[in-house]
C-alpha cells in the first residue's frame, strides 16, 4: 500500500479503547481518517487487510487483543449537511444530534429522535438506529454507498433489505452519504419535541457514564430489560463490569472493566433468560468479533480446570 498517495491521517497500530464508549478494546492495524472520498477510496483499493467502520464507537464492543485489521473513520471531509427543500442531504460522518438540530433550525420535522441517539448517520444507516418509536430507515429516501472495489452506487432502502435494528448492507461497502425526507413544522414545535426526548432519556438512561448504550434487541412483542429484571441482574457486577441499576439493558464500565469483562457479564444474561424465560435475548452492540470473546471464555475455562 502507497502510504504516501494517501492525503487523510492514518496511525498505525492504534489502541481501540480510545475510540470507543466503554473505553475498552486492543490495538487494530491502523485508524484511517480519509480527506474526502477519492482518498477513502485510492485506501481500500490498495489495502489488502480487512476494515471496517468506526463512527462515534458508542455501539461497539472491541475484544481486549484488538482487531487484525484496519479501520476507517469518516470524519474531517465527510460531515456535510444540506438542506434541500423538503429533504437533507447528509454525510455518514454528520453526527446525528447535529443532524437533528440543522433540521429543527430549518423548521424540518421528522427528525427529532435523532437527537438523542449519541452516534453518526453512518452508523445509524448500518444499524438502522432508532427510539421512540422511529427508525432512520422510515425517514430514508435513498443512499451512496462505496463498494470494496471503490465504485459508488445509489440504493433505496429496500435494497438495503432494513429490518429492526439490521441492514444487509454487505461487509465491506461503506455508507458515504444519505437523503433524508421530512415534513414542514414549527421550529418551535419540533425543538419542544426534541427537549421532550432528552428529559425521557435523562430520566430512564445512565448518563456520562461508560456505556455501549442499549446492550439488547428488544424481543418481538416485549422489552428486554423486562427479561433481564425477571432473572434479577439489574446492578449486578462482573468485575467493574455492571448491569446498569439506572437501566438494567445498558451494560457499564465502572472503571477498569476489560472488554472479556463486559462481553461475559452479558453471555450471562442472555444465558440466565434464555433457560429461565425461553427468550434469546440478541446482541444489539456489535461485539468485534464475538470468536475472540469465545475464544477467551475457553481459555479462562481450561486454566481453572487445571487446578
Amino acid at each position: 500500500m502507497n502510504l504516501w498517495a494517501l492525503k487523510g491521517s492514518l496511525k498505525l497500530y492504534d489502541r481501540l479503547d480510545a475510540h470507543t464508549w466503554f473505553r475498552v478494546g486492543g490495538p487494530c492495524l491502523g485508524v484511517f481518517s480519509p480527506l474526502n472520498i477519492h482518498d477513502l477510496c485510492q485506501f481500500i483499493r490498495q489495502v489488502s487487510k480487512p476494515y471496517r467502520i468506526l463512527g462515534a464507537g458508542s455501539n461497539v464492543l472491541v475484544h481486549d487483543e484488538g482487531w487484525p485489521g484496519f479501520v476507517i473513520k469518516l470524519q474531517k471531509g465527510f460531515h456535510s449537511i444540506t438542506v434541500e427543500n423538503h429533504r437533507i442531504r447528509v454525510q455518514a460522518g454528520a453526527l446525528d444530534r447535529v443532524v437533528a438540530q440543522t433540521a429543527q433550525k430549518a423548521g424540518l420535522s421528522g427528525l427529532e429522535f435523532l437527537y438523542t441517539i449519541p452516534g453518526t448517520i453512518g452508523g445509524a444507516l448500518a444499524l438502522n438506529a432508532g427510539c421512540y418509536g422511529h427508525e432512520i430507515s422510515n425517514v430514508l429516501e435513498e443512499v451512496t454507498v462505496m463498494s470494496p472495489s471503490g465504485e459508488l452506487h445509489v440504493l433505496s432502502p429496500k435494497e438495503l433489505g432494513y429490518e429492526y435494528r439490521r441492514c444487509a448492507l454487505p461487509f465491506g461497502w461503506i455508507f458515504i452519504e444519505a437523503v433524508l425526507s421530512c415534513t414542514p413544522s414549527d421550529p418551535s414545535k419540533i425543538l419542544e419535541l426534541m427537549r421532550r426526548y432528552v428529559q425521557q432519556r435523562q430520566n430512564s438512561q445512565p448518563l456520562q457514564v461508560r456505556t455501549g448504550g442499549s446492550t439488547f434487541k428488544n424481543p418481538p412483542g416485549s422489552f428486554a430489560w423486562k427479561w433481564i429484571d425477571a432473572v434479577g441482574a439489574r446492578g449486578e457486577r462482573l468485575g467493574d463490569a455492571q448491569c446498569s441499576s439506572t437501566h438494567c439493558n445498558f451494560l457499564i464500565n465502572l472503571g477498569n472493566a476489560t472488554a472479556q469483562d463486559l462481553w461475559a457479564l452479558g453471555s450471562q444474561i442472555q444465558t440466565r433468560v434464555r433457560l429461565a424465560h425461553q427468550v434469546n435475548l440478541e446482541w444489539e452492540i456489535h461485539i468485534w468479533d464475538e470468536t475472540l470473546f469465545f475464544q477467551s471464555q475457553q481459555e479462562q475455562y481450561a486454566a481453572l480446570a487445571s487446578y
